[in-house]
């Protein structure tokens, strides 16, 4: 199944934490500046986040969230159950490419690494994966992981594990 696409006017924003709970939890996604900012008020409700977060941060890391942050989110919502599990050792932990080919089929989860979150959904075949981030959907032909300073060489810090009801 194909999902919306992150809107290109809200893409500059650091919220890749966020966008990736929504696609897990299927929330919609804000369309436009105005609706994320009434989105990012919502998570500041639910989350008890002062009135000074994101309120004046730089483009890049509006809306940025942690893990828990994600987990909480996630009980709030209350449309899958989800598990988390993070790789202690950094040295030992695998690469997005290579936890995607190890990842079982017909599953969904939401993949961390030092610095940024996507939704990853695996078809009926391990080979049909999408991606999912404010870039778009990405998928095994699009080139995504092979790319230079992308994120295939990655290690991962945490996955959650998604299941739906």
């Amino acid at each position: 199944m194909v999902r919306a696409q992150c809107p290109t006017s809200i893409r500059k924003f650091g919220f890749c934490g966020l966008l990736a709970t929504l696609y897990a939890a299927k929330q919609p996604i804000p369309s436009s500046t105005a609706k994320f900012d009434a989105y990012l008020k919502e998570v500041k409700r639910i989350l008890s986040l002062g009135k000074g977060k994101w309120g004046k941060d730089t483009r890049k890391s509006k809306g940025a969230i942690s893990l828990p942050q994600t987990l909480e989110l996630f009980a709030h919502y209350n449309t899958c159950a989800f598990e988390a599990a993070r790789f202690k050792d950094a040295a030992a932990a695998p690469t997005l490419r290579q936890w995607l080919k190890a990842a079982p089929a017909r599953s969904s989860y939401i993949v961390n690494t030092q610095k940024h979150a996507m939704f990853v959904e695996i078809g009926a075949v391990k080979a049909k994966w999408r991606l999912y981030d404010q870039g778009g959907a990405h998928t095994k032909e699009s080139g995504f992981l092979e790319r230079k300073g992308g994120y295939g060489r990655k290690k991962l810090v945490a996955v959650v594990t998604i299941t739906y009801k």
